[in-house]
């Protein structure tokens, strides 16, 4: 156990490390060769993954009564904010990708960072927060080869197809709660890059001439700034008190939205063609035909819109209060078919939508004599059709989580320190049907939560 929570405290550290220190990815995806990549498989707070990805409707106050986590994907949620609390999200993912014609399989495991996020609140009283933090967004990496006969050279052709790249986000958000509204707005920067390397080579040289192979290099960077607003609120449906305990019970009807604007980053992009002797470890060039840098251009990104509604049972007790269950849905879209392109250039993307289910069970977070009874249960699914569209033939996409949210401290009256150990599963499908290829994934993620009081004057000296 001793050793337990020694892990448990440098969680936070470890996570710092992820960030800091550039990771190169491990997924080997011919998939993240269109658009910008491929998406984070719901990058939200390990507490929303184990609910299906719901997060337009999920409030501060249904994270249970001990600390809380960040919903950054509705920044309307900050004006909930009730303690400084600083979490961070590890991802171990694995992937098997299934070709049907002609057959083939390919497997990767991965262990990237999630996010890491602060929130604060900024007044109490008012009902005001803000948060900020880093997280990725999308991920480029493969390395596909193809075999093909020339029929001008009487040979075959050995080509090479990579990349690498991706998408992360900073951001700082704002938000302030009434009653029953809350509104907010995410900002920041998103900063990205697609290195983009085809590598061709004759496989069979059946005489005795000589044959470079030939390099085709492009090197894109962008970034620029993005704009998230989001909207929540509640309505109180029935409530009752129970005559002996006192105890208040009240159902509740949240609802929330978000809508990100469509976005154009600047880009710089560098270009090279040349030929030589290129492999893996080393490259050395003979001959540059072209070689082109810092060429401008625009990327521009589509606008996504998220609606969600979601139905609980509070509690009150003379302890505190918290919210026994959640159920919730939610919709997602994005409109990548008029909203992408990359250097005027289009690709094989189309709308996105997803539809998530999710829920949540808090037995009783006050019943200390089962630990059980205090810990968070979370289940959810989610459905629907990813943005890239390989073939025309798309890729839908299918999965089923659950979660739990631990708290580790034990509760003391006195003490306003939480921390809170959620932990999400998700299994899934993308493609199948009339696409040539299936992905079959599992990702594990856990989410570190530290709540404190921090920031306050203090009464006495």
């Amino acid at each position: 156990m001793r050793l337990v929570k020694k892990i448990l405290r440098l969680t936070p550290f470890i996570g710092l490390f992820c960030f800091i220190v550039p990771l190169k990815a491990q997924i080997n995806s011919p998939f993240s060769r269109f658009g910008v990549g491929n998406e984070v498989y719901n990058s939200q707070n390990a507490a929303n993954q184990g609910m299906g990805g719901l997060t337009a409707a999920y409030t501060p106050n249904m994270n249970g009564a001990f600390g809380q986590s960040i919903n950054f994907n509705n920044p309307a949620s900050y004006g909930g904010i009730y303690m400084t609390t600083f979490d961070i999200g590890l991802n171990l993912s694995n992937s098997i990708l299934k070709r049907t014609t002609p057959a083939g399989k390919e497997k990767s495991t991965y262990l990237i960072p999630n996010y890491i996020v602060v929130g604060v609140p900024v007044s109490k009283a008012k009902k005001i927060g803000f948060a900020f933090g880093l997280r990725p967004l999308t991920q480029i990496n493969y390395s596909v080869n193809d075999f093909s006969y020339s029929q001008s050279i009487g040979d075959s052709i050995y080509t090479n197809y990579k990349g690498e790249g991706g998408i992360n986000q900073v951001f700082l958000g704002l938000g302030k709660s009434w009653k029953y509204l809350s509104i907010g707005m995410n900002t920041g920067y998103n900063l990205g890059r697609k290195k983009i390397d085809v590598t061709k080579a004759i496989l069979y040289n059946i005489d005795s001439t000589s044959f470079y192979q030939s390099l085709s290099s492009t090197n894109t960077s962008f970034g620029g700034v993005f704009l998230n607003l989001g909207i929540q609120g509640e309505f109180p449906l029935s409530s009752s008190i129970n005559s002996v305990s006192k105890d208040k019970t009240e159902y509740t009807l949240s609802y929330g939205g978000t809508y990100t604007l469509k976005q154009r980053l600047n880009g710089k992009q560098d270009i090279l063609r040349s030929n030589g002797t290129f492999t893996s470890s080393q490259e050395t060039p003979v001959d540059t035909a072209l070689f082109q840098k810092e060429i401008s251009g625009k990327v521009e990104l589509p606008s996504t819109i998220t609606a969600g509604i979601a139905l609980h049972k509070k509690v009150t007790t003379v302890r505190g209060n918290y919210d026994q269950w959640v159920v919730g849905i939610e919709l997602n879209q994005s409109n990548w078919r008029n909203g992408y392109k990359f250097y005027g250039a289009t690709d094989q993307v189309r709308n996105a939508t997803m539809f998530r289910v999710g829920a949540q069970l808090s037995p009783n977070p006050f019943a200390f004599e089962s630990y059980w009874s205090t810990v968070t249960y979370r289940f959810g699914v989610f459905s629907g059709k990813d943005y890239i569209n390989i073939n025309n033939n798309g890729l839908n996409v299918q999965g089923l989580t659950m979660g739990l949210g631990l708290p580790i401290r034990k509760y003391r009256s006195y003490d306003y320190q939480f921390t809170l150990l959620n932990l999400a599963l998700q299994m899934g499908q993308r493609g199948g049907g009339s696409s040539n290829f299936k992905e079959n994934f599992v990702q594990f993620t856990v989410g570190y939560s530290l709540s404190d009081v921090w920031f306050n004057k203090r009464k006495y000296d």
